[in-house]
């Protein structure tokens, strides 16, 4: 079987498994991905949700904050961002949006620029900086919830509701800030490849560093290689993977292993 093929199934079944809370099956698992229903121990709030609650105005409940973060790290240590690239149903999303903006690259050369200009890099660290801040020190300090208006919560929260109960849905006070990131979000994805994941996602932020120290990470072998660059032109994430090593960017999807044509680019175990 193809690696890519595998993935999907993966992403597939994550997607599945995430959303039994839907039909009242709770699995007591807290999913470490940005999913509205992928915590479904804390009654279908996502780990970002329950780690707001857990800091909120300063009352921090340690049963919301400690359960999330343990999870994501205990993940981290294992497999650093692979959840980003294996399991995360909005990974998933992006995987299929993904071909719009590279064919509109190719189709209108002028958009080449988008999500390879130099300052690309540092636009990186927003989503470091969306974590700390908003999910954070806002909840603290203002006591506003940035996952009331979140456009992942927007797609598989509100939309779904609203369809299911025509007539007896009654929006929020955030609903219109909601459908503006919304609307931006999917801008975004249908824009620049894994767009979220690049730039906004804070579950990606609290995964990315473990990537420098996780026991499963991807392995370039920088003295055979050709710099054929087939294994930067497929990731999705934009990375120059000649170079890279333990990146915090890589999803460690696998597209450059499956692309190598020398076979250079590997998973690895410490």
């Amino acid at each position: 079987m193809k690696l890519q093929l595998k993935r999907l199934i993966s992403q597939i079944f994550f997607l599945f498994s995430a959303n039994l809370g839907a039909f009242g099956l709770k699995t007591g698992f807290c999913y470490p991905f940005f999913y509205c229903h992928s915590c479904p121990a804390a009654t279908s709030a996502c780990p970002i949700r329950a780690i707001e609650i857990g800091v909120f105005k300063g009352n921090y409940n340690w049963r919301f904050l400690i359960y999330p973060v343990l999870i994501i790290g205990f993940i981290g240590v294992l497999t650093g961002r692979a959840v980003c690239g294996w399991a995360c149903p909005i990974g998933l999303l992006q995987r299929a949006t993904g071909r719009v903006p590279r064919a509109l690259k190719a189709k209108f050369p002028q958009l080449k620029a988008y999500g390879t200009h130099p300052i690309e890099h540092y636009l990186r660290y927003t989503k470091y900086v969306l974590f700390i801040g908003i999910v954070i020190l806002i909840p603290i300090w203002i006591g506003v919830i940035f996952t009331d208006f979140c456009p992942v919560g927007f797609l598989v929260g509100t939309i779904p509701i609203s369809l299911l109960n025509p007539g007896e849905y009654v929006p929020s006070e955030f609903f219109t800030a909601a459908l503006v990131i919304f609307i931006l979000f999917i801008i975004l994805i249908f824009t620049i490849e894994r767009g979220w994941c690049r730039y906004f996602c804070p579950v990606g932020a609290m995964l990315a560093p473990f990537n420098k120290v996780s026991i499963l990470h991807m392995k370039v072998n920088k003295e055979d290689c050709i710099h054929c660059n087939v294994c930067s032109d497929v990731c999705p994430m934009g990375i120059n993977v000649p170079e890279m090593h333990r990146d915090p960017e890589c999803i460690l999807c696998g597209k450059c292993v499956s692309a190598c044509p020398k076979n250079l680019v590997t998973f690895k175990r410490i």
